[in-house]
């Protein structure tokens, strides 16, 4: 068998690390074993080997999965472990990067767990073309845990910090134990009647037995059904639960999942005063030119005034007058003369008549140009902090507002504000 290519060290051990970590197999494995080895490091982190009679593996649990751990383990524990399979590119070693671990033979929890796993996936509920978007500027939030914890607390501050305009109601349940279950599924059921833009479903951090209603078939189902986007943050960051798979986004904490769920209202408003000044650099833009175009119409019709048509032609007639005067010499040439003069005469009136016509229409056109024209007609311009009212969403209750109209300025308060419903 022939070789094509002569890999470096650095670029094999590369090549695996990416084959392997990017099979999606390996992304989530359950295996058990002997405890063996096991190093407890000042950092937090735990290093161990787990093996059986004829095999071993390198594992490591960072210290924010140990932080949830149910049990004090020891060196011979017989331990079932989920863990995602990465390779130590530097040393060329594959190791497990452990999340949970548990005694193994108390009924194999994460055995089952990712039995169903499996099964709900299979079955699609966990597929991204099922994932609701959510909105952008969420007007009314539904958070759904237990009510006083610090969960609930982080929920509600990042909330307030980030998006204080959004409508927050809370729906009190039970977050782990006998019957928190239907309490979670109620809730969940409750909210996504009362049409709020979307749903953040949360709960502290804790063992894989205080996470284990976030696992329950039942509940996973349910959330499939729903209508409102729905963000969840259940636990640690290291903590994954089914929940997790088929909510719309899952967010790594509680705060995190208030923080995925809303914008941040400085950099909202920061945005909407850019809009308001590139709005307002059109308008005047616009204006500019109006009051341009109303200038060259006004220079127009001041050069075709009849007034100033009118003199030009009676100097010509004069001037015209007094060449004939001079130029008749026999009195034959009166009769003629009094023909051209009537026949001018004709001519002109008729010319002056089309001009008029002509300067009437311009100065229609002119008055149509007109910004106060529309001020005359009972219209008036809204203005808040000099800035023009274009829309009744630039409008609140108690705001001071000032009205221009043709004769003069006005100030007023807003009382009420209804909304057209018309596109």
């Amino acid at each position: 068998m022939s070789i094509k290519t002569s890999f470096t060290v650095t670029d094999l051990n590369r090549v695996i690390k990416t084959t392997l970590e990017e099979t999606k197999f390996f992304e989530r494995v359950s295996v058990h074993g002997e405890l063996s080895n096991l190093t407890k490091a000042i950092s937090g982190h735990w290093y161990f080997t787990l093996k059986d009679s004829t095999s071993r593996l390198t594992c490591v649990m960072f210290s924010s999965a140990v932080r949830h751990l149910g049990h004090n383990f020891k060196e011979g524990d017989q331990v079932e472990l989920v863990a995602k399979i990465t390779f130590y590119e530097p040393g060329g070693t594959l190791q497990l990067n452990v999340s949970h671990m548990q005694l193994f033979g108390i009924g194999s929890l994460f055995a089952k767990l990712e039995a169903l796993r499996l099964q709900l996936q299979k079955e699609g509920l966990f597929d991204s073309s099922r994932k609701k978007t959510l909105p952008k500027y969420p007007r009314s939030i539904g958070v759904i845990t237990s009510l006083g914890s610090a969960a609930h607390a982080d929920i509600l501050k990042t909330l307030k910090t980030r998006w204080p305009i959004a409508h927050v109601q809370s729906y009190g349940t039970l977050v782990q134990g006998e019957g928190s279950v239907k309490e979670i599924m109620d809730a969940l059921m409750k909210s996504d009647q009362n049409n709020h833009d979307l749903l953040i479903l949360a709960r502290g951090g804790g063992s894989i037995e205080d996470l284990w209603s976030f696992n329950h078939e039942s509940l996973v189902r349910l959330i499939s059904t729903l209508k409102t986007p729905i963000v969840s943050g259940v636990g640690h960051e290291s903590d994954t639960t089914l929940v997790d798979y088929v909510v719309d986004v899952r967010g790594p904490t509680p705060t995190g999942a208030a923080t995925l769920a809303t914008p941040r209202v400085q950099e909202v408003l920061s945005h909407f005063d850019q809009l308001s000044l590139r709005l307002n650099q059109i308008i005047e833009t616009k204006l500019n030119n109006a009051s341009t175009r109303l200038n060259h119409q006004s220079a127009t019709l001041q050069r075709l005034s009849p007034q100033k048509l009118v003199e030009r032609r009676r100097y010509l007639v004069e001037h015209a007058k007094i060449r004939l005067n001079q130029s008749i010499k026999r009195p034959q040439d009166h009769q003629q003369l009094t023909r051209l003069h009537l026949k001018f005469n004709h001519t002109m009136q008729s010319y002056i008549d089309t001009h008029h016509y002509k300067i009437s229409t311009l100065q229609q056109q002119l008055l149509s140009l007109d910004i106060m024209q529309p001020l005359k007609r009972g219209y008036a311009f809204i203005y808040a902090n000099e800035k023009p009212i274009t829309s009744i969403k630039d409008l609140s209750p108690s705001q001071r507002i000032e009205l221009k109209i043709h004769d003069g300025d006005a100030q007023a308060i807003i009382q009420t504000i209804k909304e057209n419903n018309h596109d």
